[in-house]
């Protein structure tokens, strides 16, 4: 047996309902048939998942796979049918099925237990400039979502006014306070200056307690 180092994943590149309904044996028959009539003396993968789950055998464990060129010896291929026009690095669910999810991480789990010289697990956007498989192998691994970056906030989408400042002053001020969210700092700085006027006019600040509190008097 060789020896082996590294597990690689990869993708079909397959449309997610390509050959429905049709078993895996098919699939890895007409995959070999790609292969081999590109010059591969069999398929390139020595194991493929479909999209029910399903683990095939493809080339021979026993033999070097033909799937990361200048990275083959010492690795297993491993192909998740599907990840047609995928990025390097979308999430795995944008492309495949949760129960190939649970069959690629059973069968990572078993080829190391089978052969503990296997180390790592790598993509094939690893080594190369693919984007299969069509994600980000080492957080994956992890059990990390990597999100994609989000379209930063527009400065007036940053402008807004607590909730709960808002409720006071309205609560008091309802005439003068109709929407307040978006207003210039000037315009705040008045209503600021009303919302004290109304408070006093209110009993809702004591004047003469603040004068007081001024000269010393407490």
């Amino acid at each position: 047996m060789r020896e082996l180092h590294t597990i690689f994943i990869h993708a079909t590149a397959t449309q997610p309902d390509w050959m429905a309904n049709r078993p895996a044996e098919d699939k890895v028959n007409e995959i070999r048939r790609w292969h081999t009539d590109r010059g591969f003396n069999d398929i390139g993968y020595n194991f493929l998942i479909d999209r029910d789950g399903t683990i095939a055998e493809g080339r021979p464990i026993e033999h070097v796979p033909a799937a990361q060129k200048g990275h083959n010896v010492g690795s297993v291929a491993v192909s998740l049918i599907g990840g047609f026009g995928g990025e390097q690095d979308d999430l795995f669910s944008e492309h495949y099925t949760d129960a190939q999810e649970r069959a690629l991480r059973q069968l990572i789990a078993r080829l190391k237990a089978e052969y503990p010289s296997i180390k790592k697990v790598r993509g094939h956007n690893e080594v190369s400039s693919k984007s299969c498989p069509c994600f980000m192998v080492a957080p994956w691994l992890k059990n990390k979502i990597v999100e994609k970056p989000k379209p930063k906030k527009t400065i007036a989408a940053s402008k807004t006014i607590q909730a709960s400042t808002i409720t006071k002053i309205a609560g008091v001020s309802t005439p003068l306070v109709g929407t307040i969210g978006g207003l210039e700092w000037p315009q705040l700085l008045i209503l600021a200056g009303l919302a004290v006027v109304i408070l006093v006019a209110t009993g809702m600040i004591d004047i003469e307690r603040i004068r007081k509190w001024n000269k010393g008097d407490r």
